[in-house]
């Protein structure tokens, strides 16, 4: 439903009663990937609009969610994705961003691009193909690491993939 409204108000409900369920559903069935899964996701989607700190602390919570869902489950690229975006995120947090996470933590999350595309690739390794925008996210990693070849390379992988692939849509746990 979050995927067909326009509305940003209706998405934002549909997003947090959404969290609710997925919170209680985790607590009673914390053996399940998908609720840690699809509750890391709604995090994410709600942080969109919030404010640096408050995106910071969702952040947090997808990490441990996907980390948990990727021990439950840890053949599943879809998490291998949500967790590359969450790295690539992280190292890529801006001055403002990095000075609020040393703030508020005091062991503060950290991710490199190398760390992006290490999951990125597992999605790879796990199923060819999986993701359009995995594959532009591996271009990207190695544009950022200077290997504009490599980079070319996923590129054109990417655009030899129809536009809708497997991942899910959505934000995947917005730190910066």
């Amino acid at each position: 439903m979050w995927e067909l409204t326009e509305d940003e108000e209706e998405k934002q409900s549909y997003a947090s009663e959404g969290k609710k369920e997925l919170e209680l559903a985790s607590q009673r069935w914390d053996q399940s990937a998908e609720c840690h899964q699809w509750f890391a996701i709604l995090c994410g989607q709600l942080s969109e609009h919030e404010s640096i700190p408050k995106r910071i602390q969702a952040g947090c919570v997808f990490k441990e969610h996907i980390d948990r869902a990727i021990e439950l489950k840890p053949e599943d690229p879809q998490l291998y994705y949500l967790m590359g975006r969450w790295c690539y995120q992280v190292a890529h947090l801006g001055w403002l961003e990095k000075r609020t996470v040393s703030a508020l933590f005091e062991a503060p999350p950290t991710a490199t691009v190398q760390d992006a595309l290490q999951n990125f690739l597992r999605v790879e390794e796990l199923s060819p193909g999986f993701s359009k925008a995995g594959r532009v996210y591996i271009a990207k990693c190695y544009r950022d690491l200077g290997n504009s070849s490599a980079a070319a390379l996923w590129m054109n992988l990417a655009s030899e993939l129809p536009g809708n692939t497997k991942e899910v849509t959505g934000s995947a746990g917005t730190l910066g």
